[in-house]
């Protein structure tokens, strides 16, 4: 009975519904919370570890056999929708409360960047080009709707690549576990 549910591969819309919204939530945390932000540095992992945790959930909860191209679909979904609301609450969070995320973040990089490049003359005009977009990221800014829904539409489709190469990589790993089993 039990294998018959596995061998189910269609996903019901309230697993679709899970995938996304697990997805999205934990975009909006890597991109908003102070030092959470720091795992999107290292090549979005964070937006690629959201892809990855929910469609492995999704999967193991609702007990579904995906292809590679469907969890890539999930996994953009979730991308999409993630990108759009974070950029929302960015937009909150500098209007309400005066707080960019990801500042912490920045100023933590650059602060590496200045000690590595002690005694290199080198890359002095890549650090102080660091400490210069700091300066930037500090500035008070003033969003229109327009560049609101600019930036919205951008994360989205940036961050749904992302986050279904993530939700294929879950597949990936449990296929290779089921094959080891």
């Amino acid at each position: 009975m039990a294998n018959e549910h596995v061998n189910q591969s269609t996903l019901p819309f309230k697993g679709k519904l899970y995938s996304v919204l697990v997805g999205a939530a934990i975009i909006i945390l890597t991109t908003t919370i102070p030092y959470l932000t720091l795992l999107n540095v290292f090549l979005f992992a964070g937006i690629f570890i959201a892809g990855t945790v929910a469609l492995h959930q999704t999967i193991m909860r609702f007990q579904v056999r995906l292809t590679y191209n469907q969890a890539f679909a999930y996994g953009c979904l979730a991308g999409l929708v993630g990108g759009v609301v974070s950029e929302g609450i960015t937009f909150a969070l500098m209007e309400l409360l005066n707080y960019r995320p990801g500042t912490e973040s920045l100023a933590l990089v650059i602060g590496w960047a200045l000690e590595m490049a002690k005694g290199r003359p080198e890359v002095q005009q890549q650090v102080q080009a660091l400490v210069a977009a700091e300066k930037l990221a500090l500035v008070p800014v003033k969003l229109s709707l327009v560049d609101i829904l600019m930036n919205m539409a951008f994360s989205g489709a940036f961050y749904a690549p992302i986050a279904g190469l993530g939700g294929a990589f879950a597949v990936l790993r449990l296929k290779r576990k089921a094959a080891r089993e």
